[in-house]
């Protein structure tokens, strides 16, 4: 899965799609995979745990996007990978699932949570279920979604965490199970599952579902332009949400898969639409990689690579307040570019 696909024009929705330019940052210590990254209230990324080749890594480093430099954090108290992680409305770094050779087992139900600047991590109440190749975010309502999965097949499994209680909770199952998925919450409150893989790598999915906490339910919405999985989520500062990287399904003439590719593809949705547009891509595939947003900037963090990337998001018709954590002095692209080619 060496290959590189390039960015496909011809975007699914309508308007003007926003405009995205990838500078690269401070690269990691080494090269990592299945790592997880959340963004902590003061805008620092935690880079966490993750694999290098063989070996399974307890590694944990902090980028600050102010000095553009990464150091040392607390490291997990063992080795994880295939894990997920959020902030949640708490304020502290949730390490959640995953695998740990030589630990539980195959698939972790266990928690671990940072308060930043502390130097340690504190174990929380387990998951109902643990598993792998998961993914989490933090809803507006600071509460902790953990979304899908992998325990010997692929799970539609929904577990929510209430920091205020130490206590979790099942949600409803989303209408397709999938692991290796790009998860993010919307600025609607709804939280947003993109791609996947079903049961293998050939199995990748354009299938999109929202859960609306509200209601406890899931809602299918537009399809990502292409079949991807291994994808990265995060919604932007702009109000987006981002599916960066992974891998993309490759078919024969016939339709049937033949391969899946890693791509530095990038499409952005738009919950008010409920349209997807292709963006700039990457300029290095990542794949099993993390993403997260800090302050104007979205960051693709490893995956197979050392390489960080990030991008500043230009939205022509929003302008939305930062979040509190970016102090990054690149300028602003001219208003009248709202699109930058490969």
């Amino acid at each position: 899965m060496a290959q590189i696909l390039t960015p496909v024009a011809g975007a699914v929705g309508g308007g003007d799609p926003p405009a995205v330019d990838w500078r690269a940052e401070d690269a990691l210590s080494s090269p990592r995979y299945a790592l997880a990254a959340a963004t902590a209230s003061d805008g620092s990324i935690f880079a966490i745990g993750g694999a290098g080749g063989a070996s399974v890594t307890g590694v944990v480093e902090v980028y600050t996007p102010r000095t553009r430099q990464w150091k040392a954090g607390p490291s997990l108290p063992h080795p994880r990978y295939r894990h997920a992680a959020a902030t949640g409305g708490d304020g502290r770094v949730y390490a959640i699932g995953g695998n740990s050779p030589g630990a539980e087992g195959a698939f972790l139900s266990s928690v671990l949570a940072l308060t930043p600047g502390d130097d340690h991590w504190v174990p929380l109440a387990p998951m109902p279920t643990g598993r792998q190749l998961l993914a989490a975010t933090a809803g507006t309502d600071g509460r902790v979604y953990a979304v899908g999965g992998h325990r010997g097949d692929s799970l539609a499994t929904l577990e929510i965490y209430d920091p205020t209680v130490d206590r979790w909770a099942t949600g409803a199952s989303m209408p397709t199970p999938r692991n290796d998925m790009g998860v993010a919450g919307g600025p609607d409150g709804r939280i947003y599952a993109i791609g996947g893989c079903g049961d293998g790598l050939l199995n990748a999915l354009d299938i999109v579902e929202a859960y609306s906490p509200a209601t406890d339910s899931w809602t299918t919405l537009a399809p990502l332009p292409s079949r991807r999985c291994l994808v990265d989520a995060t919604t932007g500062p702009d109000g987006r949400i981002y599916a960066i990287g992974g891998c993309e399904l490759v078919t024969d003439a016939t339709g049937a898969p033949v391969d899946c590719v890693d791509t530095t593809r990038v499409d952005a949705y738009s919950p008010d639409t409920d349209t997807w547009e292709t963006v700039t891509g990457t300029t290095v595939a990542h794949r099993e990689g993390a993403a997260v947003t800090s302050g104007r900037r979205i960051f693709a963090i490893g995956g197979h690579t050392t390489a960080v990337e990030s991008a500043r998001v230009t939205a022509r018709h929003r302008v939305p307040q930062p979040p509190v954590g970016d102090s990054s002095p690149d300028p602003q692209p001219p208003a009248e570019a709202s699109r930058t080619g490969r």
